[in-house]
């Protein structure tokens, strides 16, 4: 019984976890190249014929996501991409066009097999975490964004195109075994 006391007490000492945030922002690196990089396989999937040679106007006022300033400016180079002739005034477009968003966002899994963290109560100290020793460890991110398109006749107001929603994603996936990793899968990076 004392040997078994010896082993845990020793076991507990050598213990030990890490932690990979190094920066403090608010939002990880990770977390926004997942998101920005969904938003780039969104806006690639769009296709407007209707623009080509046009003057163009992009109302962005329902667009409101995470990363806007990103999405918006993606999206207008993906019009540029497309032909169109961006100005900033209604009055000298041909086409107005408005985009919005169905969502930008990020689903989070984690799979663990083995011993999950313990809270211990410490009198006078509060409460301890014990450290999770996991045997096998699954964690995915899949960042998910879409956008909508209408394309309005500026002069009469009549309906051009409609397009969307296009989705895009990406993924962030990291596989181990007794803390040794095995796979990894970063789809985002294979847009550089």
């Amino acid at each position: 019984m004392t040997l078994w006391i010896v082993i845990c007490v020793v076991a507990g000492m050598l213990s030990g976890c890490t932690v990979v945030r190094e920066t403090q922002p608010k939002r990880t690196a990770t977390e926004q190249l997942i998101l920005s990089h969904a938003v780039i396989d969104a806006a690639r999937q769009i296709e407007a014929d209707a623009v080509a040679g046009k003057k163009v106007q992009l109302v962005l006022t329902n667009l409101t996501t995470v990363d806007v300033e990103f999405a918006q400016g993606e999206l207008r180079d993906r019009l540029l991409q497309l032909g169109a002739e961006l100005v900033t005034n209604a009055e000298a477009a041909e086409i107005t066009v408005e985009a919005r968003s169905p969502g930008v966002g990020i689903d989070d899994s984690k799979t663990t097999i083995g011993v999950p963290a313990i809270p211990l109560p410490v009198p006078g100290v509060g409460i301890l975490q014990t450290p999770s020793l996991p045997v096998f460890k699954y964690d995915r991110q899949t960042g998910r964004a879409g956008f909508s398109l209408t394309g309005i006749e500026t002069a009469t107001g009549k309906h051009v195109f409609s397009i969307g929603p296009v989705m895009g994603s990406a993924i962030h996936s990291d596989m181990r075994v007794i803390g040794v990793p095995i796979y990894r899968n970063r789809k985002y990076l294979e847009h550089e």
